[in-house]
């Protein structure tokens, strides 16, 4: 019968499709690895890859052994967490994309921990691409992200809607008008979030709708450093009206709409597909919706 060991092997070979790769992420030596693959495919009666000239291809029997063995795996994980909360404590591994994490997830958390004070969450705030693959390699349980999600491994659960708005400064000539051209756009520059950012990637498919290029002079991780930017008219930028709000209250900037494309999104709970909800999962999400329903 196929160990643990031997599976999580096979899974690291059939998720990098090179032998020496996944060698290296498990740390053990090649010919280790090749060992393990050929004892599985004689136990199995079946060749498990074929073997081009660059990189492995999985067989018809090799693709049933990888979904059958990552639920094995991930039912071992679930176990050994299970067992290491015995004593009463709810692990949860949460993520938050950073629009969330710089409006919202404080007073998730806040609600997570009056609800339920036997949760103790480890956070991970960053942009949508880095907490997808988190998330899709398991060191997240669960994250909340305003991006959006590419990959088909992973369940989606619309909890609110958001919406990004185009912001100037108090001496730009944008100021005080309720939307703008696409075309008036043409000659701008832009201080955005980095690439892998959902607010990006959500603009910028815009803009290429519109067929508007756009020139990007700055970019930053932190939607205050852009704020702040944007103020002293060094640029435009897009970001979250949740985000921005407090600033257009104070006078500091100015939000407004490009006409005839609106840059509606959700935000969305994220979890594999595969993997069972526990318990601390569907309470951060009933928390959740708590907050985002009166925000």
């Amino acid at each position: 019968m196929a160990t643990l060991k031997q599976l999580t092997t096979f899974l690291a070979v059939a998720e990098t499709m090179q032998m020496s790769e996944a060698a290296r992420l498990l740390y053990l030596s090649q010919s280790t690895v090749s060992q393990t693959i050929l004892d599985l495919e004689r136990e199995f009666g079946a060749a498990l890859f074929q073997r081009g000239a660059r990189q492995l291809v999985l067989t018809p029997k090799g693709m049933i052994l990888r979904e059958q063995a990552q639920q094995v795996v991930e039912r071992y994980e679930g176990l050994t967490r299970a067992m290491e909360m015995s004593h009463g404590i709810r692990e949860l591994r949460l993520g938050a994309t950073l629009t969330i994490g710089n409006t919202l997830l404080t007073g998730i958390l806040t609600q997570l921990r009056a609800d339920h004070p036997d949760i103790r969450p480890y956070l991970y705030v960053e942009n949508t691409r880095l907490l997808e693959g988190r998330i899709l390699h398991h060191e997240a349980d669960i994250g909340l992200i305003e991006g959006i999600v590419t990959s088909e491994k992973l369940a989606r659960l619309p909890v609110a809607e958001d919406e990004l708005r185009l912001i100037c400064g108090p001496r730009h000539p944008f100021w005080g008008r309720a939307v703008v051209e696409p075309e008036e756009l043409l000659e701008q520059s832009f201080i955005l979030r980095e690439q892998g950012s959902g607010t990006r990637d959500i603009f910028e498919s815009a803009m290429r709708a519109a067929q508007i290029p756009i020139h990007v002079s700055g970019e930053s991780v932190s939607s205050t450093a852009i704020m702040e930017l944007v103020a002293a008219d060094l640029g435009l930028g897009v970001l979250s009206r949740r985000c921005v709000s407090r600033s257009v209250e104070e006078g500091s900037l100015w939000a407004l709409a490009i006409r005839g494309y609106p840059m509606h999104r959700y935000f969305q709970v994220c979890y594999p597909q595969r993997r069972p909800v526990t318990s601390q999962m569907r309470d951060f999400i009933a928390a959740a919706r708590t907050v985002l329903e009166r925000a």
